[in-house]
This record gives C-alpha cells, structure tokens and sequence, in this order.
C-alpha cells in the first residue's frame, strides 16, 4: 500500500471539521439517569433487563434523584409505566399520570 508523500490537511482546514474528528471524550456531566416510576409506595422492583435499575415508586424516585445529583450527575429522564395501559396511551397525559405525580413532587 502507498502513502502520499504529503499529510493531506483537508481536515484540519477549519474549527467545525476538527470538532467533527476529534477524540471523544466522556464526562459525569454528560450522563442522564434513566429513572423508572411505578404507583405505590416504597417500592423498589428490580429490572432484570437492565442490572442495577428498578422500577420506582414516587418517594424512592426522590431519593435517587437526589442521589445522583449528589454524585454530579446532571440530568434524570423519567419513564412512567401506569398502573393500566390502553391502546391510546391515555395515561402518558393524563393529570395523575405517573410521571405527572412524579414531576410536583
């Protein structure tokens, strides 16, 4: 195989294109928890799918997202998983929807 006698710069030409190719590189501030939330109380359902998360009720959501703030992580996204599901996903917009109960506490 034949390398070109010259190192072609075109990559390097302006600021967006180095952005483009650099190393990436990972930080604490950029993760986002996943939280799960489920009715009830005290409840810590483990999710088999996804070692070391679980399915939360509302006061244990709390004290995770505490937690991981605590620890610099910046961002939680909550997914709510309601007590009854229907083909229009009612639920996910309802005013007492999990996630709804969830966010005014």
């Amino acid at each position: 195989m034949l390398f070109p006698e010259y190192r072609p710069r075109r990559l390097r030409q302006n600021e967006a294109f180095r952005r483009m190719i650099r190393e990436t590189t990972l930080s604490v501030d950029d993760f986002i928890l996943p939280l799960f939330a489920i009715g009830g109380k005290e409840v810590k359902n483990p999710i088999e799918s996804m070692i070391g998360h679980y399915q939360l009720s509302v006061d244990n959501l709390v004290e995770t997202a505490r937690e991981a703030f605590n620890l610099g992580i910046p961002a939680v996204m909550l997914f709510g998983i309601p007590d009854k599901k229907d083909p229009l996903a009612t639920s996910a917009y309802a005013n007492d929807g999990i996630v709804q109960k969830a966010t005014r506490v």
